[in-house]
């Protein structure tokens, strides 16, 4: 349960061995790929030798065909089909087979869209005209006597809403006369007057407000006395037929189904072999993959060489000769289904980087303990189980999230047995420790004892962690170190003295003076013994973090007082709200009133106090645990998939 191990690998060999093993390393799911610079980093000679070049590649040449036969089941209204990985080697079909094929589906898919765009409108001026007869029909005017008119011209269009507006105001300093007819969808009809000696200036007025313009004369030829009718008719000629072209991607899906899909599967798979080999370099035929994979699946990368890479070399770099290029590797977590769940809470604050240790373990452990020590009651945490439950169910929670509240509803139904407490009734249950409202002293001594055993394990796994990295004067003198943990358990045990009346032994005060200097002296100190190091602060710096670290030793053990504090206030809101339930009980329908409060009382419990203990929980894991260890700032692994995004 911890960071997994990572090693660099590379593939060197002829193009359909790497290509054939890219397939191969995408079901597995394990590898990352990587640029060729940084394989070849440091030995930039590698990247030209003797005329020879190796050339990179950067675009993938399938995500355009990809992108074109999702838009023919976009434009079908169907489900995409689900690629299926292609076994040992990548479909043979090669990138012009490809290309043509689906340049053959666009020029059909771009047919069926350019007739529909020449049909709708065609229906749109069709519509223009019969609203124009509705308006003339309102006027009490002539069709055919109004277009015919010698001394007017008219012109009917569709223009934006706001052209529209811009165009009356125009009316008002030129001899136009503008009749607007409706609006729909950001545009408006209008029907246009002006003299015809004035048209060639209203021409330009129109084209420069993108007005367009629908010829009624054209629209109205040989329509006969039943305009109307002819006009219904002909716009039902033209939405059978743009019906049909919408329909048209579809049937043609529906025949060609498997070959279709066929040649889908073969596009993505190529498309995701090449985002894989992207980055490659090539010289003379020769390919050079390389990328990271988890350490424990070499067996496997190996396997897969020996079966499809007769010609293909295998390199293999551990994790000490990546680091020593300066490159951050990424982080791969690796935990039990339980601990699993609470990595969600740790990525919260940030990814572990690669040379930490996960604290995924010791926060899965911890967050149930702090949670249930301010939130026990048996009902409250049944209660948090359903409500968790439920809302996984009509997906307002994610799984990990829905699954820690679920663990955090069993936690403080545990510590609720623990109390004694059932619905802030602690009479129905006998305690099995304490109880909150009558050992208040004991919940406290408690609680200071978690906030030391805690806050001294993150001091120890920071000198672990101090002692793999071999900064050895750190781990010793630093105030989060050694000295810093003596200084701790020291002060922890005179306090203990001085409130147990016997005061602070002169031992301890001469060591904890002499601590102290240790480490506020701690970077000369480590300069001194084991030479100057990388990352020293300055000396001002430096004096204002140690002081800050003594001062954290004293705050942080306070804040876990939380514990106790909030477990009391748990159990007093629930008090107050039996005292409410037995104040209303008295009134008329009081049997009502009592069991409208127990219940709102109870679920306002359940859901704002709940929320403020696990923002509580968070914080003691987060600024009192974490600060003593833990610095994060890592990168996800992120391996290449059949599943993967398209890249752009």
């Amino acid at each position: 349960m911890a960071v997994v191990e990572m090693m660099g690998v590379s593939l060197i060999g002829p193009k359909q061995e790497i290509e054939g093993l890219a397939a191969e390393l995408l079901t597995l799911g394990n590898f990352q790929p990587v640029p060729l610079e940084y394989a070849l980093e440091k030995r930039p000679a590698a990247l030209e030798r003797g005329g020879a070049h190796i050339t990179t590649f950067q675009k993938n040449p399938y995500d355009d065909l990809l992108k074109d036969l999702l838009a023919l089941w976009d434009r079908a209204g169907e489900r995409l089909p689900e690629g299926e990985p292609f076994e040992g080697l990548p479909p043979s079909l090669s990138y012009e087979q490809a290309a043509d094929q689906v340049r053959d589906i666009s020029k059909r898919l771009a047919l069926w869209q350019r007739r529909t765009d020449e049909l709708q409108e065609e229906q749109e001026k069709l519509l223009a005209a019969d609203v124009f007869l509705d308006a003339m029909a309102e006027a009490g005017r002539d069709v055919e006597a109004t277009l015919k008119t010698k001394h007017l011209a008219l012109t009917f269009g569709r223009l934006t809403t706001e052209n529209a507006r811009r165009l009356q105001e125009m009316a008002t300093v030129t001899p136009l006369i503008v009749f607007p007819v409706v609006q729909s969808e950001g545009h408006t009809l209008v029907v246009v007057f002006c003299s015809r000696e004035y048209r060639p200036e209203a021409d330009n007025v129109f084209r420069s407000l993108f007005l367009k313009e629908y010829p009624l004369s054209q629209l109205f030829e040989g329509a006969g006395a039943d305009m109307k009718g002819r006009l219904k008719d002909r716009v039902g000629e033209y939405d059978r037929a743009i019906l049909g072209l919408k329909a048209a991607p579809k049937n043609y899906l529906g025949r060609r189904r498997r070959e279709l899909e066929e040649l889908y599967s073969a596009v993505m798979a190529l498309q995701r072999v090449y985002a894989l080999c992207q980055r490659r370099g090539e010289l003379s035929g020769v390919v050079v993959l390389s990328g990271l994979i988890p350490a424990p699946t070499l067996p496997e990368v190996a396997s897969a060489v020996e079966r499809l890479g007769a010609n293909t070399l295998l390199l293999t770099e551990k994790e000490e000769e990546l680091e020593r290029r300066g490159r951050q590797l990424p982080t791969l977590l690796k935990n039990n289904p339980f601990v699993k769940t609470f990595q969600e809470l740790v990525a919260l604050y940030s990814l572990p980087s690669y040379d930490e240790a996960d604290p995924s373990p010791l926060v899965a452990l911890s967050f149930c303990l702090f949670f249930g020590f301010m939130f026990g009651d048996v009902g409250h945490g049944a209660l948090l189980v359903l409500g968790a439950w439920y809302l996984a169910r009509r997906n307002v929670l994610n799984k990990a999230f829905a699954s820690i509240i679920r663990i955090a509803g069993l936690s403080a139904m545990g510590f609720g047995l623990l109390y004694g407490s059932v619905f802030g009734s602690e009479e129905i249950l006998p305690a099995l420790w304490t109880s909150p409202m009558h050992g208040i002293p004991h919940l406290i001594r408690t609680s200071l004892v978690v906030g030391v055993a805690f806050l001294s394990l993150g001091l120890l796994i920071n000198i672990l962690g101090l002692s793999r990295k071999k900064r050895f004067g750190r781990m010793l003198f630093d105030g989060e170190g050694v000295a810093g943990l003596l200084f701790y358990w020291i002060a922890v045990l005179a306090a203990l003295s001085a409130f147990s009346g016997g005061g602070v032994p002169l031992a301890a005060k001469i060591l904890l003076v002499a601590l102290f200097l240790v480490i506020l002296f701690s970077a000369p100190l480590e300069r001194l013994i084991f030479g100057p190091q990388e990352g020293e602060s300055s000396a001002v710096v430096h004096t204002f973090s140690v002081f800050h670290a003594m001062l954290s030793f004293l705050s942080n053990t306070a804040s876990f007082v939380r514990l106790a504090a909030f477990a009391l206030n748990h159990a007093g809101l629930s008090a107050a709200v039996f005292m409410l339930g037995d104040m209303v009980h008295t009134l008329p329908g009081g049997v009502l009133f009592k069991t409208a409060v127990l219940i709102v009382g109870n679920a306002v419990i359940v859901g704002l106090e709940g929320l403020i203990v696990f923002i509580q929980t968070l914080r003691l894991e987060y600024y009192e645990f974490f600060s003593k260890f833990y610095r994060g700032g890592g990168t996800p692994f992120s391996p290449i998939t059949w599943d993967s995004q398209i890249r752009e």
